[in-house]
């Protein structure tokens, strides 16, 4: 399973000018960021100090990111990366430098 490095950015244009429904949409949305860590869905999730978005990390494929991201746009806009890990990096490489020796 293919696991997302996702960057989120809070889409201010989109967000109540008052003061109470702007808490009360964001409490609601951050409900729904805890039942997505709750299930699994999400692995991690962070907000960056200015509030101005976060990131998160996901496993599953493109499909499976899209319908989990889906659910928070248009307030948020994401920009989603497919990561490797340091075993996969060490096999790259190891492929690399084994194809690219001379025959």
């Amino acid at each position: 399973m293919a696991k997302f490095h996702i960057k989120w950015l809070k889409n201010e244009s989109l967000m109540p000018q008052d003061p109470a429904m702007m808490a009360k949409l964001q409490l609601s949305m951050l409900e729904g960021v805890k039942a997505s860590l709750k299930s699994g869905k999400l692995t991690d999730w962070g907000s960056y100090c200015d509030a101005s978005g976060g990131y998160c990390v996901m496993e599953g494929n493109e499909a499976e990111i899209f319908d989990e991201i889906l659910k928070w746009y248009p307030y948020v806009s994401f920009d989603a990366k497919p990561v490797l890990s340091v075993d996969q990096v060490i096999g790259g490489i190891n492929k690399a430098m084994t194809e690219s020796k001379p025959k």
